[in-house]
């Protein structure tokens, strides 16, 4: 008794002494990175390539996030959404784009509308809690309205561009007609905390990874190490155009395919700007006391990416659209928010649960909020259970007039063919481009239904090559149940009900001439 009694008194003394200080926190997000493009994941056993197969012959080098995987917790089936905009809307909410209205769609660059006003951001519950909250990088979560920018959702400052896709180079937009600067830098003004952030040219001609780095640093070097720091860095690497300095071109001569060879050139880009970033933190004093989570916002492009061997590809509910690369390590002092090195959880993970899950880093309150994210932090620092069941990978409207989407239940997948919800048949293995891998390593694309459902056993099938559906009855019965009790609840995507690119949104319209709040919009409603 007397023992049980002193291990309960060290834990009640152990988390007191962690809650005391709240740690920084960087969230990195790449964009469009593939399963397969990562070191770690290249020709090794992982959840998507059980027997250790080969994946490429043209490994990507990525030492600076292998490191940093290795020093910390691998997810291995951890879920995002098949498409940018509605990814990001699951990290900053934590609920699903059926919930939100952003998704399956991304927003357009010309289209009126953003995430709606009522929703709660991730950097507003950082706030609550006198965090400084920061973003540095891609927004693409609507800016028709001044408010549905950055600095009006919790930010203190905001440098990068409002829109999905740029020029890494000169920062520029071409859209429906229209083109523009698209890069904004609040650091500019004084209090920039709900102003919007002005149009900046300075950056023009050096390459977008160079400059989200440098601006990183610039905030690390000037930052009070007595203040927690939320760092939100979703860098525009590795999406589309392919565009990378020649150097880190030239490392990948052996990829004879151009537009495979560029992508490893970004990715690399990507790695050393990673390495760059924690090299500012180390040198500012701040990296012991900081916890690191990494995610892709999808699946790699087909022609470029190597989402091998997973089945589909980016804008795809198949898994190659929606298993997603991520990590977390944790902060180096032992007394705040450690992470095991070297370990990984194949437990169910969705990007939506990032806001719950640093709840319990940060301290702030989720009370009120609806969410569809789960507070994950056990299965991350201790290898618990997760109490997620069930992944929504897009879901029609409760209106809609039948089924369609994907959803993930326990260790089986429900998907109704549908191109409206991503769902494509005929889907394909997509190795990447002079890649021919060996035949026990791809299965023919799976035939559905006659009315177009498949169930796939993810665990045993994570290629998704056997459909289920009319072998398993009541599997299929029960996964149809679960589905149809969430679509009553879902909302639909509000590109439905905004088609068309608002005229209002021409940049040369405005007096900065650059992408921004729409000029006279009628159709823009925070």
């Amino acid at each position: 008794l007397y023992t049980a009694l002193f291990s309960l008194c060290l834990g009640t003394i152990e988390g007191l002494r962690r809650s005391s200080k709240p740690p920084h926190v960087l969230l990195i997000v790449a964009d469009d990175f593939g399963w397969n493009d990562v070191g770690y994941h290249q020709n090794q056993k992982s959840s998507a390539n059980p027997n250790g197969e080969p994946t490429t012959n043209g490994v990507i080098s990525t030492p600076v996030l292998d490191q940093l995987a290795r020093e910390g917790r691998t997810l291995e089936m951890y879920y995002v959404q098949p498409l940018c905009s509605p990814t990001r809307g699951t990290i900053m909410t934590g609920r699903y784009p059926s919930h939100t209205g952003i998704g399956p769609s991304v927003i357009e660059v010309s289209h009126a509308y953003g995430m709606p006003g009522s929703e709660v951001f991730i950097a507003q519950k950082f706030k609550s809690v006198n965090y400084s909250t920061h973003i540095v990088g891609k927004w693409h979560l609507g800016f028709c309205d001044e408010r549905f920018t950055p600095t009006f959702r919790g930010f203190d400052s905001f440098i990068g561009y409002l829109g999905g896709m740029e020029d890494y180079w000169n920062h520029t937009r071409t859209a429906d007609g229209f083109s523009g600067l698209d890069f904004r830098n609040s650091t500019t003004i004084r209090d920039s905390a709900n102003k919007l952030a002005p149009a900046d040219s300075s950056h023009q001609g050096t390459y977008s990874v160079d400059v989200l780095t440098k601006q990183v640093d610039l905030i690390v070097s000037t930052h009070d190490p007595k203040i927690p720091l939320f760092m939100y860095v979703p860098f525009q690497s590795v999406h589309a155009p392919l565009q990378a300095p020649q150097k880190y071109i030239d490392m990948y001569k052996s990829i004879s395919d151009m537009n495979r060879r560029i992508y490893a050139g970004m990715v690399t880009a990507l790695d050393d700007a990673v390495g760059s970033i924690r090299d500012s933190y180390m040198q500012k004093g701040l990296w012991n006391d900081t916890l690191l989570v990494f995610t892709t916002d999808n699946g790699g492009p087909p022609g470029s990416a190597n989402n091998f061997p997973l089945r589909g590809h980016k804008a795809t509910a198949w898994e190659g659209g929606v298993r997603g690369i991520a990590f977390v390590r944790g902060t180096n002092n032992k007394d705040l928010f450690p992470v095991p090195a070297g370990t990984s959880t194949s437990q169910l993970m969705h990007s939506s649960d990032w806001l719950p899950t640093l709840a319990s880093v940060a301290g702030y309150s989720t009370k009120g909020l609806q969410l569809d994210g789960h507070d994950q932090w056990g299965v991350i620092a201790r290898g618990e259970n997760t109490t997620r069941v069930t992944v929504v990978h897009n879901c029609a409207a409760a209106d809609f007039p039948r089924r369609a989407g994907a959803m993930r239940i326990g260790r089986y997948k429900l998907m109704f063919e549908d191109a409206s919800m991503q769902v494509t048949g005929n889907m394909k293995q997509t190795p990447p481009p002079g890649f021919d891998p060996k035949q026990s390593s791809v299965c023919s694309p799976p035939k559905p239904t006659d009315d177009g459902v498949y169930l796939f056993d993810i665990i045993a099938d994570p290629h998704e090559c056997t459909n289920l559906a009319k072998s398993q009855p009541k599997v299929l019965n029960a996964t149809m149940t679960v589905y149809d009790n969430y679509k009553k609840t879902a909302v639909a995507d509000l590109a439905l009900s905004h088609p068309k690119s608002d005229p209002t949104s021409n940049p040369q319209l405005r007096k900065d001439k650059a992408w921004g709040p729409f000029q006279g919009s009628k159709e823009c409603k925070f």
